[in-house]
């Protein structure tokens, strides 16, 4: 069994890629994270933003879930040209999933925030330019692979790395990079996922 398959077993969808080659992208879905929400602040969220949207499936979830739902992503997938996929197109030409970098955007003001391995693709320098943007958020929810992740599927052969450059880590390495960029922090086991509570942002 693929390595995703057993640390992420509650959502794999298949997407095209922008040469039409076809993925799957493996994610934890909307309604398990509102309950790690919920069961910080005693409530379901009512916004959500997806920070590495993709082609829209979880902005797409939290919509059908009655959230205002937003999300940034930094290429355009091909949605408009697979019949599976067209059911996204909407959130793209109406802006709610806009094509742009974390680090250009303004800083979303949101109950949930989802990062689904996009902190992995900043340096040591502009990870904390990257947290910084989601101060105003309820709760950042992050999974993404670390350096557990890497020597636990080398021991069934598997490679996760690619040829892009990948900010690896240990788990302790974010717990206490999330701390020292002023959030409160802890590590979920059942879903693989970190999560930060921004220090100045309690009551919301």
């Amino acid at each position: 069994m693929f390595y995703y398959d057993i640390k992420y077993p509650y959502l794999r969808y298949p997407f095209h890629e922008t040469d039409g080659s076809v993925w799957f992208m493996y994610s934890i879905p909307v309604t398990e994270l509102a309950k790690i929400y919920q069961s910080y602040y005693g409530k379901m969220p009512k916004s959500f933003f997806d920070c590495g949207a993709a082609i829209g499936e979880l902005v797409h979830q939290a919509t059908n879930l009655g959230m205002d739902a937003r999300g940034i992503d930094i290429k355009k997938y091909p949605v408009e040209k697979f019949e599976s996929e067209q059911k996204y197109v909407k959130y793209f030409q109406s802006g709610r999933i806009k094509i742009t970098n974390i680090l250009d955007c303004p800083p979303p003001i949101t109950d949930l925030a989802y990062c689904n391995g996009t902190l992995t693709y900043m340096t040591e320098t502009t990870l904390p330019m990257a947290l910084q943007k989601f101060k105003n958020v309820g709760m950042l929810v992050a999974i993404h692979n670390t350096s557990e992740d890497i020597l636990n599927a080398q021991k069934t052969g598997e490679e996760l790395l690619h040829a892009e450059p990948r900010l690896i880590r240990p788990i302790n390495w974010w717990l206490y990079t999330l701390n020292k960029n002023g959030f409160d922090a802890d590590f979920d086991k059942k879903y693989g996922a970190f999560w930060a509570i921004p220090r100045n942002n309690k009551t919301r």
